[in-house]
């Protein structure tokens, strides 16, 4: 089981053995993130308004169809 939390997967289970690899995480979609993640982090009520109209947008697209 990983924890999504962590950088590294958790301590495993009885009987499974433990991976030492770090999961993967890409420079580049860290990089396009950063932006988008600042901006929720300075105007957090925007981004949950913003999420939510989208969120309704897609509901009724869909429903739509």
């Amino acid at each position: 089981m990983s924890n999504r939390v962590a950088e590294f997967p958790s301590a495993p289970a009885a009987g499974q053995t433990a991976t030492k690899r770090p999961l993967v995480r890409s420079q580049d979609f860290a990089g396009m993130i950063e932006p988008a993640k600042n901006l929720i982090l300075k105007y957090p009520g925007a981004a949950l308004a913003s999420a939510f109209l989208v969120g309704v947008v897609v509901a009724w697209w869909i429903k739509r169809r």
